[in-house]
């Protein structure tokens, strides 16, 4: 993380994007948005008020996750959740989220134009904004 902590202070956006594993991000996801935390700041007293340093500058957000459930109520809301709260936390505005529903296998999503369309969309809202 030490080489990709710089990258973060300085892009205003970012892009997560996770399979979903157990109704939840990946492992890997997980760990990138754990080691996130050293950009809040604590009072002193705990359970006290924080911040974070990440705040209050129009960073930017889109959050994805691909899996094989059918439905956004079979476990694909968790994972766009797991991703959403600590980055708005952060202080990043969440511009879009993109569900990739009943997909599993390699390279599959070529197959489904309309989710290519809306993640071209989304990263070209994403450039506007940034």
């Amino acid at each position: 993380m030490q080489l990709i902590y710089p990258s973060v202070i300085e892009a205003k956006g970012l892009i997560l994007v996770s399979s979903t594993h157990d109704y939840n991000v990946t492992a890997w996801m997980k760990a990138f948005i754990d080691r996130l935390y050293c950009y809040y700041n604590f009072t002193e007293e705990r359970s006290g008020s924080w911040s974070s340093q990440l705040a209050n500058q129009y960073r930017k957000a889109i959050v994805a996750a691909v899996g094989e459930q059918a439905s956004r109520e079979e476990g694909m809301d968790l994972t766009l959740e797991a991703m959403r709260l600590p980055i708005k936390a952060l202080g990043y505005e969440v511009i879009g989220e993109l569900p990739v529903l009943g997909i599993f296998g390699k390279g599959k999503v070529k197959e489904y134009p309309e989710i290519l369309e809306k993640a071209e969309s989304l990263g070209k809202q994403m450039a506007s904004l940034v």
